[in-house]
């Protein structure tokens, strides 16, 4: 896939799928076998097809992702251009904010391309994640907050009436389940966003399979480091009051703010509920367990995120009022 067919030097595995490949001359590029698709060859979804085609619209457009150098068809296996060994994952666990900006200019200008191109690409949206298919995920992201919040309250609350909450909750999910979603990678989160080198820019990757979702549920997914499988892992977000401002502004949506706002807190108490039903012994709790450790500091970590607001929406803000009283307690009950 290089010009002039280099000696290949070192082979590093970034995953069980993902190699790193240097040669002799000094290039590098990535190497992705699609394990799974196989699975898919001949449909409108083909994983190497999809990948080849909106990468190759969005590079061609400017937009932050890597360029694709070729595909194996035989072994299933995409040729990126390498543009960086760290994630934002990984600036995040560091400590480091600063490339906030980049990733939400980034999101937006691939979420607009994907939206130019969408009468070319929604025959390739994976069947997974379709317009209803989306309703009846959402609908289950709704009940699983709901079940955080009741365990937010009885681990590490004292014993109060949660109808406020919930309610204010319903109020925030029927909202954001109203707004327009838009067509766009289906696999985000901080691993998938590359720092470049110099760690000035990121680039995003992973659109083998492409769906509709929200924007500002993607962003939020995006930036927010969950430190699994690291001793000394944390929550860690990079999204702050000035940030969702800045997205509105980009995004040029009046109510970004605001839906970063919401969709943050259906994404924390969904992951509540996921760690609480760990903690009760439940469908895989052992491998969960196993890359978020310390589930006492980082229940609480859940609730100190939950407790930052990146609006002045009044809902938002009431529901953490409610919250904030719930859960005034000394000690946890884990």
């Amino acid at each position: 896939m290089l010009s002039g067919r280099p000696e290949i030097v070192a082979i590093t595995p970034f995953t069980d799928e993902v190699w790193r490949v240097e040669t002799a001359d000094g290039r590098k590029m990535v190497v992705k076998q699609q394990l799974f698709g196989f699975l898919t060859q001949g449909k409108a979804y083909d994983l190497l097809t999809v990948e080849r085609e909106v990468l190759g619209l969005l590079h061609e457009a400017g937009c932050p992702v890597p360029e694709v150098l070729g595909v194996d068809d035989d072994r299933q296996c995409i040729f990126f251009a390498w543009v960086g060994d760290d994630t934002l994952d990984d600036a995040l666990q560091a400590g480091d904010t600063v490339l906030i900006g980049p990733a939400i200019e980034g999101l937006c200008t691939i979420e607009r391309m994907c939206d130019r191109y969408a009468a070319r690409l929604v025959s390739r949206v994976v069947p997974t994640a379709g317009r209803d298919e989306l309703a009846a995920a959402w609908d289950a992201t709704g009940v699983r907050a709901h079940e955080g919040l009741e365990q937010l309250s009885r681990r590490l609350g004292k014993s109060r009436d949660m109808a406020g909450a919930v309610l204010l909750l319903e109020k925030m999910h029927y909202w954001l389940a109203e707004r327009p979603p838009s067509l766009g990678s289906t696999d985000y989160n901080a691993r998938n966003v590359v720092v470049d080198p110099d760690g000035s820019r990121v680039r995003f990757i992973e659109f083998a399979k492409i769906g509709w979702d929200w924007t500002e549920r993607r962003l939020v997914q995006y930036t927010t480091s969950m430190g699994s499988g690291r001793a000394d892992g944390r929550m860690r977000s990079a999204l702050h009051w000035d940030s969702a401002l800045h997205y509105a502004e980009i995004s040029g949506r009046a109510d970004g703010a605001r839906a970063l706002d919401c969709h943050q807190i259906f994404f924390l108490l969904n992951g509540v509920a996921m760690l609480c039903a760990s903690l009760d012994g439940g469908p895989r709790a052992e491998v969960l367990l196993a890359r978020w450790r310390e589930p006492a500091a980082r229940l609480r970590q859940f609730a100190a995120m939950l407790s930052q607001a990146l609006s002045a929406d009044p809902v938002a803000a009431e529901f953490r009022d409610e919250l904030r009283i719930c859960l005034t307690s000394d000690g946890d009950r884990l």
